[in-house]
């Protein structure tokens, strides 16, 4: 919240946006909001209604209410956050792509990172060595994720075809948040509000639960080229994952797949192998001499598991694959005669206390002994 880190944003970062933490947020409403710390007060229910509004003009008229019921603007901290209510108000960030995150994790993913690591005895030396390890083990589990992503069939829960392409192309986690909304768009229905040309507009709202005083939210649906669809709680925008809102009309539509442009690449399983242009990083430089990449070691490893899952099953694939271990076995061991052979020195060529002492243009001497005062050391 520095006047100067903001103002250096706008020069460096002309393009982008300046968020404040919401954990930071919280920690000084507590801290400078006493009826916050009322357990038993309105206060906490309504400053969070107000905070989570759907829209600008709401969220202002929600603040008017809040001022006239607690007067929130005679708080010197609230009045100052609310003049700066455009860094961390949800309602002022629809549209606005974030991943999903709207804390700095610094804290959070500093603990996490190196927990059962380090500890407050650790000292510098040992911290070093300790920290190569958390990097070491954060990459192991990372590694495994992929792993287990690229070569697992996720659950399918709902029985609807629209969570076969997510399923299929999804990392597990961004599929599991994606299940969430599916699952949650079974509460919901759209009923038609208004059609211009292409365009139709739904009002969606649960199918219980909600109030007669509830505005649902609304849906504009397009089919003229190809399918789209914006919800006014602009998850899409703002996390890069459909809402349970537009998963309703799709529903109700019944669409048998998601549309190509609502899977975001960045949340795929492919994201990380995948260069500028689209291609695995597999296929990138000549034939054999990109190295043992990771995407090969994964895709073998795969391969070898969809072989041992037949082998109890099948006695051509059992002897295949001792045939084909056989001939590994035999390669190998000729790869490592070979590299035997080309050692650049031999040990034939190497006398004992015979190494030069010089060499043409160079002469090296034996290092000056400089007699030590005192008692000579014992050789220990």
């Amino acid at each position: 919240m520095d006047l100067a880190m903001r103002n250096a944003m706008k020069n460096v970062f002309p393009n982008t946006r300046h968020r404040f933490c919401s954990w930071h947020i919280t920690k000084h409403l507590v801290e400078h909001v006493p009826a916050m710390r009322e357990a038993d007060g309105d206060f906490p229910k309504d400053y969070y209604h107000w905070y989570n509004t759907g829209d600008i003009d709401e969220c202002e008229m929600e603040w008017g209410r809040l001022c006239l019921k607690y007067k929130s603007n005679e708080n010197d901290w609230l009045s100052k956050m609310w003049e700066l209510r455009i860094h961390w108000v949800p309602a002022y960030w629809k549209g606005t792509f974030t991943a999903g995150m709207t804390s700095s994790q610094r804290s959070e993913s500093m603990n996490a990172f190196f927990d059962g690591f380090v500890n407050q005895k650790t000292s510098l030396r040992d911290f070093v060595d300790q920290y190569e390890k958390a990097l070491a083990d954060r990459r192991r589990k990372e590694t495994e994720e992929d792993f287990e992503s690229k070569n697992s069939k996720p659950t399918m829960t709902t029985g609807s075809p629209l969570e076969d392409d997510p399923g299929k192309y999804y990392t597990r986690t961004i599929f599991g948040l994606f299940l969430a909304e599916l699952n949650g768009s079974r509460l919901y229905w759209g009923k038609k509000h208004s059609k211009i040309g292409n365009e139709t507009t739904f009002n969606v709202r649960r199918k219980r639960g909600d109030d007669e005083m509830s505005k649902g939210h609304m849906i504009v649906y397009n089919d003229s080229d190809g399918v789209s669809a914006t919800c006014d709680c602009s998850m899409f925008e703002t996390s890069g994952i459909l809402c349970r809102h537009i998963l309703a009309v799709f529903d109700q539509k019944q669409l048998n797949s998601i549309p190509e442009r609502y899977i975001l690449r960045r949340w795929t399983i492919d994201a990380r192998y995948q260069l500028l242009g689209g291609e695995p990083t597999s296929q990138v430089g000549n034939e054999g001499n990109e190295g043992a990449t990771p995407f090969k070691k994964w895709s073998v490893m795969a391969k070898r598991r969809m072989v041992d899952e037949e082998l109890d099953n099948d006695d051509f694939i059992l002897k295949k694959l001792d045939e084909f271990y056989s001939e590994l076995v035999v390669e190998i061991e000729q790869r490592k005669k070979e590299r035997q052979v080309h050692i650049p020195v031999l040990a034939s060529q190497v006398q004992s206390n015979s190494l030069p002492t010089q060499v043409p243009g160079i002469c090296i001497r034996d290092p000056e002994v400089v007699k030590t005062k005192g008692r000579p050391r014992e050789v220990s």
